[in-house]
């Protein structure tokens, strides 16, 4: 939504339709704009109606050269107020937005019911003489001085991915905007109105902010009457990035009317889980599995049933966004009220499947920054209602991030699963964006573990520690094999079936209708748009040989994404969007073709199916880990996508269809060992 002010159209956003109004303002200054609240908006949605909006210069606002000055940007404000704000509301300050709230707060005392200040500024001063010691900063260095200004405003280790937000946020405008906003902005001074605010004030401040320093914060604290100052002991300047969970609870807990003392918080290095509770007589988990994929809610319910069969009474709540959600439902175990507010992870993972057989696993993760702060919030608020013995995170990294950030948050034993250790770039070159990303985020998880080795009470690796890489997680860091073998515990392979189960294929293959004497090749790539031209190049390879093996048919599951209609019909080709228990299926083929996912191809290799797999270009897990673990098991042919046409792959359904395999017996008691594992965190 836009309002119409003299020179510009000014964006703004509402979200939310319950409770008492929050306006979270960002800077006047355009290095950003309303994205800066994106770890708030969702949370706090949730509990009122929140707007925001982007001022002029930057955002989705327009950027006229003019109109920096103190009054037009109030008069913006009171215009977007007026159009989209219920009074009184809450209204939420960052940097020197602090100076608008406060004109605003003396203007319409009765329109303000509380006020927040984060970075809390009053008056702004810039070195002089201007014309000749800022403007040719951004004339000649416009992209140096957004990368030192972000540098200076995240000083916490580990924020790199705060940094390029605001470097890329704030080349969204101009130089010559940056001037003029700088040069109107040295104007405005507001300390004289701090002692006639009237609403509730709350203050965030850092002591390592160096942008508007914490001495600058004290006193403006100082100066409100019955201000109350929560200090964040070695924070930086964007408290709203790095300390989401508690500037969302503060924020909450404020408006809310409960109880929020001046205090003084610790740095995350210097933060401990709290003492272990005595456990009470029930055993209830809540249990939040990935939706990347839906190879962590298979194996999440195997291990809950396994697990109950030790514990009979144990009660597990999932919280699985679709289509892990859909799972949990058909399956009968219970799925916790909340999991309707994840955002869900699946079809980010899935925006960024860029181009053919092609998906950026890492910069997808990298990028989700903004769903984990908000499934994280879903998740804290859900055992803060409710009394949980058990959490567990099946690549929960939301949670995992959140608790080793704010240890003193974990009420329950935690207990964490993964399937793989450490994240890889593509390629091996320092210089790569890729690269200064996976290494910084490596380095972020053995320092959690390092600071914070009471947050976790178990670490499972799904798979053997074979599994995990020989080599360093980066420059200067640890040895990955040598490091999961201090941390991690290994359960072996999980299954939510017995392969033994299946080995009368006769019996299988009739009960799942197909005709006798009849040879399948069952082509499925994971649910996901990603996985339209490998369908498609299958489905071309079948038509150059179907003359060639007239007892043999090719069924395509495209999944839920995927309109089976636009593929070909042709005889003994057939589409099919859904496949209840598809791996029995796998374990009936006469020849499968996938992708690399880890499920899917273990699957296989325990039904000793024969198949072809084709890892999605880019996905280093699929690229590097998978494909490990199908190497020492002999198991699988490999195949690479873009070197393989379609006469090519045609030749290899026909070489490897029926044909007996010879793959390394894979152990199938992972499920049972990761069971006990749990068991014993509720003993």
């Amino acid at each position: 939504m836009y309002v119409e002010r003299p020179g510009a159209k000014i964006f703004y956003q509402t979200t939310g339709a319950g409770g008492r109004d929050v306006f979270l303002c960002p800077p006047r200054q355009p290095a950003v704009y309303g994205r800066m609240w994106k770890n708030q908006i969702p949370y706090l949605s949730r509990y009122f109606r929140v707007t925001t909006m982007d001022p002029r210069g930057n955002g989705r606002s327009d950027r006229p050269l003019t109109g920096y000055d103190f009054v037009t940007h109030y008069e913006d404000l009171r215009a977007v107020l007026d159009a989209a704000v219920r009074p009184p509301f809450a209204f939420v300050a960052f940097s020197c937005a602090s100076m608008l709230a406060v004109r605003y707060a003396i203007d319409h005392p009765e329109r303000v019911s509380h006020l927040i200040f984060i970075g809390a500024q009053y008056s702004q001063s810039l070195p002089q003489p201007f014309e000749e010691k800022v403007v040719p900063i951004f004339r000649n260095d416009f992209e140096g001085w957004r990368t030192r200004l972000f540098q200076k405003i995240h000083p916490e280790p580990h924020s790199l991915k705060g940094i390029e937000d605001g470097i890329a946020w704030a080349g969204e405008t101009s130089p010559d905007i940056f001037i003029e906003a700088l040069r109107q902005i040295e104007k405005d001074n507001v300390y004289d109105l701090l002692p006639r605010l009237t609403p509730p004030v709350l203050i965030l401040h850092g002591t390592k902010d160096e942008v508007v320093p914490y001495r600058h914060g004290k006193k403006f604290a100082d100066a409100v009457p019955g201000a109350r100052l929560v200090t964040f002991e070695g924070g930086g300047h964007n408290l709203p990035g790095r300390e989401a969970a508690k500037v969302n609870r503060l924020v909450r807990d404020f408006v809310r009317g409960e109880t929020v003392d001046s205090t003084a918080i610790p740095p995350t290095s210097e933060r401990r889980a709290p003492a272990p509770r005595r456990r009470r007589r029930g055993r209830k988990i809540l249990w939040l599995s990935s939706s990347i994929g839906l190879g962590h809610i298979q194996r999440d319910i195997a291990i809950a049933r396994t697990l109950r069969q030790i514990y009979p009474e144990a009660i597990v709540d999932f919280l699985a966004a679709d289509p892990a959600r859909r799972v949990v439902e058909l399956s009968g175990e219970r799925l916790h009220p909340a999991t309707s507010l994840l955002l869900n992870e699946s079809a980010h993972v899935e925006s960024w499947a860029t181009a053919d057989h092609q998906l950026h696993a890492f910069n997808a993760l990298w990028d989700m920054d903004e769903i984990m702060a908000a499934n994280f919030m879903v998740f804290a608020d859900a055992v803060e209602a409710g009394d949980y013995d058990l959490w567990i995170g099946d690549e929960g990294w939301d949670l995992d991030y959140y608790l080793h950030e704010n240890p003193e948050m974990k009420r329950a034993p935690y207990a964490f699963i993964t399937d793989f250790i450490g994240m890889l770039p593509m390629r091996e070159d320092p210089t790569s964006t890729e690269f200064v990303r996976a290494w910084e985020k490596n380095a972020e998880n053995v320092d959690h573990l390092r600071l914070h080795p009471d947050v976790r009470d178990l670490s499972l690796m799904v798979g053997d520690e074979d599994d995990v890489l020989d080599r360093p997680f980066g420059p200067n860091l640890p040895n990955m094999r040598q490091w999961a073998r201090e941390h991690f515990k290994f359960a072996g392979y999980t299954y939510h079936f017995d392969p033994a189960d299946f080995r009368d294929k006769a019996a299988l293959r009739a009960s799942l209708g197909y005709h006798q004497g009849e040879r399948v090749i069952l082509v499925s790539v994971g649910g996901t748009r990603v996985g339209r031209n490998l369908l498609e190049k299958c489905a071309a390879a079948f038509s150059l040989i179907a003359s060639r093996v007239p007892d043999t048919r090719m069924v395509l599951v495209t999944g839920p994404r995927l309109d089976g209609a636009e593929f070909p019909r042709t005889p003994r080709l057939e589409a099919r969007s859904f496949v209840p228990h598809l791996f029995r299926h796998h374990a009936a083929a006469d020849l499968a073709i996938v992708q690399g996912g880890l499920t899917t191809t273990m699957e296989l290799a325990a039904f000793r199916t024969p198949f072809l797999y084709f890892p999605l270009r880019n996905h280093f897990e699929q690229q590097f880990f998978v494909s490990r673990r199908l190497e020492r098991f002999g198991a699988g042919v490999r195949m690479d996508y873009d070197r393989t046409t379609p006469e090519e792959l045609a030749t290899a359904m026909l070489n490897h269809l029926g044909k007996p395999v010879h793959y390394r017996d894979i152990p199938t008691d992972g499920t049972a060992c990761a069971a006990r594992l749990v068991a014993e965190l509720l003993a």
